[in-house]
């Protein structure tokens, strides 16, 4: 028997926790850091560094690695990466993540190995904790790459659930279960959920959150200001993305506007960190600017000037904070006794100050492990793997549904199955044949941020994503659309991921069509 971790897959860091020869949870060290970059820098396509070597180097050369992988993990576009060799290569960012996972357990575990020796310092087990509000495809695609990255026996667990685990697991022994609420505020996104504790199961009650507001959303408030004082300082004109950017009008090479964003975007981050700490900030660095020249640039912010900038998100936070309160009283929650906080953008002191404001009668718990919280629950789940689907209980976040036409509606999103329903849950749809001898049949499927955005309503309002395909290849000959009908049966799992079985059966008789049918999802196929 070898040994288990937990993994919190951060945005932009990752935390990997285990159970020390004492008996103690302790995060493991990657790179003499237990904070490891979410980052891979390419030498060559077959040499590349993760962590904190990886995000040194990415700063001296932005074009040659990728970072924020995490965010997109679940889409099919590729980044186009030019190695410090000069080959280019071509990544999927759930290929970037299984690289990046693959370099994660080969040094955890030479380390692993020298304490317990080789028989049990292997790898036996992990728990990978993930968004609340992560899609099932991206789900799928966190599993898919950790399987692919040699970790054989892998779990996902809900980030809000593990850091419930954590925090439950530090009190006392005979301190009585209680409902909390998770306010967990990552780099990439924001997850709140209310959990209890009953008969030594975490269930999950409601959840809420925006998976695209976080840690990183700060930053860039803070990178606008500077790249807007650049402009104004040295009258260039650079504008804030790629696909905006020109070599010929801005008179500087590509190389060189991407370094500046590099650095600009470093510097927003050292901002954000200082300011976490003291009431004022400043930082230097080099500025390439047209006909060759260069400068060295100083900015300088306060506490207030940043609490101006990013107050607008992190009010935000406060509202889905108290929405999801509010959800868990109408499902019978009399009483949330405690907020518990997880994830390094908490650290930002607007965050307490905001949160006490808005949310006067809550008991909230401010700890100094928010960046290690999620891992270390991730590490108690582990070691109980074989009993994660009836200790930790989930429910969907969003809704899942298709999109079809509705009278003279097109597009118009049909639901599934709803959300905050307790997992793993089935539901059936009953598809036809659009005419005679069809071969190929493809269905769409979507989620439906109802609770964000309650309006929307088609398959292109913002709100209702697309998440994946399911595609049937060679379709027995010579059916009839008159006589068949296609009975898809949708399973969300108890990690949130979705299954999906399909059956055609003769309309007359029930009878089932049997053939050679081919299934796969886009995303695989991509």
């Amino acid at each position: 028997m070898g040994k288990e971790i937990g993994i919190d897959l951060g945005t932009t860091n990752t935390v990997v926790s285990y159970v020390n020869k004492s008996g103690r949870i302790r995060a493991l060290r990657y790179d003499k850091s237990e904070i490891i970059p979410s980052v891979l820098y390419f030498r060559s396509p077959d040499e590349y560094f993760i962590g904190s070597t990886a995000k040194k180097l990415l700063t001296q050369n932005p074009s040659a690695g990728v970072e924020n992988f995490k965010t997109t993990i679940g889409d099919s576009q590729r980044y186009e990466i030019l190695a410090e060799n000069g080959e280019e290569i071509s990544l999927r960012p759930r290929d970037a993540a299984k690289l990046f996972l693959n370099k994660i357990v080969q040094g955890i575990e030479s380390k692993l190995v020298k304490e317990f020796g080789a028989a049990v310092g292997c790898i036996d087990r992990a728990v990978i904790t993930v968004p609340a509000n992560f899609s099932s495809t991206e789900k799928s695609a966190v599993k898919n790459a950790a399987s692919a990255a040699g970790l054989e026996n892998v779990k996902l667990a809900a980030e809000p659930t593990a850091a419930a685990v954590a925090y439950e697991s530090a009190k006392d022994a005979d301190s009585p279960d209680e409902v909390i609420l998770v306010y967990d505020f990552g780099g990439g996104t924001f997850d709140v959920s209310v959990i209890q504790k009953i008969h030594g199961a975490f269930e999950e009650i409601t959840t809420g959150g925006d998976k695209h507001l976080g840690g990183n959303l700060l930053t860039e408030k803070i990178a606008e200001k500077i790249l807007a004082e650049v402009n104004s300082k040295f009258g260039t004109q650079f504008p804030a993305t790629e696909e905006e950017f020109d070599e010929d009008f801005h008179k500087i090479s590509a190389a060189n506007y991407r370094l500046n964003m590099s650095e600009i975007w470093r510097t927003a981050n050292l901002i954000k960190e200082d300011l976490s700490d003291d009431e004022n900030a400043e930082e230097f660095f080099n500025i390439a600017l047209p006909d060759g020249k260069s400068d060295t640039f100083e900015f300088s912010l306060t506490r207030d000037e940043l609490e101006n900038l990013i107050g607008e998100y992190i009010g935000r936070t406060a509202e889905i904070t108290l929405n999801t309160i509010q959800s868990a009283r109408e499902k019978g929650v009399e009483k949330i006794e405690r907020i518990v906080l997880a994830g390094g953008s908490s650290n930002v002191p607007l965050v307490k100050k905001i949160l006490e404001e808005r949310l006067q009668s809550q008991d909230i718990i401010f700890s100094d492990d928010v960046s290690t919280l999620i891992s270390r629950g991730a590490t108690i789940l582990a070691g109980r793997y074989a009993e994660i689907d009836t200790l930790t209980k989930h429910v969907t976040t969003v809704q899942m549904g298709i999109t079809a036409a509705e009278g003279m509606e097109f597009e118009k999103f049909q639901m599934i199955i709803p959300e905050d329903e307790p997992l793993p849950c089935t539901r059936k749809r009953t598809f036809y044949l659009s005419y005679d001898n069809q071969r190929r049949l493809e269905i769409n499927y979507y989620e439906r941020d109802i609770k964000n955005y309650p309006a929307a309503k088609y398959g292109y309002d913002k709100g209702v994503d697309q998440i994946d395909s399911l595609i049937i290849d060679n379709l027995p000959p010579n059916l009839k659309a008159s006589d068949v009908k296609v009975e898809v049966t949708f399973t969300a799992q108890v990690d949130g991921s979705l299954d999906i079985n399909v059956e055609l059966k003769n309309l007359q008789d029930e009878k089932i069509i049997q053939g050679d049918m081919k299934f796969a999802k886009r995303s695989d196929l991509e």
